[in-house]
C-alpha cells in the first residue's frame, strides 16, 4: 500500500530544516515524530491540501524497521488505499504533526512529545 518514495510539502520540508537546525535531529526521525503526533490526536488529513514538492524520502529512510506498523495504523484508520492516496495522507499527516513540533528548541524539548 505505501509507495516506496514518499513526497512531503515545501512547507514541511522548510520547517524540518529549521527544526534539524535547532536540535541536531534528522527529518527522518521528525517526520516519523510527525506522523505519529498527527495518527495519535486522529488528525484527518485533508490530502486534498498537500502539496508534494518538499523533500523525497526513501520508504525505508523515512519510516524505518516501523514501516509495517506505520502502515497498519495508517490502514487502520484512513482504511484500505492505494499507494497514491497513502502518499498524500502521509504529507498531510506529515504536515500537521510538523506545526507541533516547530516549537521544539533543543532536543530535550522533543522529548515532551
Amino acid at each position: 500500500m505505501l509507495p516506496n518514495r514518499v513526497h512531503i510539502s515545501k512547507r514541511a520540508t522548510d520547517l524540518l530544516k529549521q527544526i534539524k537546525s535547532k536540535t541536531g535531529v534528522t527529518p527522518n526521525i521528525l517526520c516519523r515524530m510527525a506522523l505519529t503526533l498527527s495518527l495519535e490526536e486522529n488528525h484527518k488529513a485533508n490530502p486534498d491540501g498537500t502539496d508534494l514538492n518538499g523533500s523525497e524520502f526513501n520508504l525505508p529512510t523515512l519510516l524505518g524497521d516501523a514501516t509495517t506498523l506505520y502502515e497498519a495504523l495508517i490502514r487502520q484508520f484512513h482504511g484500505n488505499i492505494n499507494a497514491k492516496e497513502a502518499q498524500l495522507i502521509l504529507a498531510a499527516h506529515i504536515d500537521n504533526g510538523v506545526d507541533k513540533l516547530k516549537r521544539a528548541k533543543s532536543p530535550s524539548d522533543l522529548l515532551q512529545y
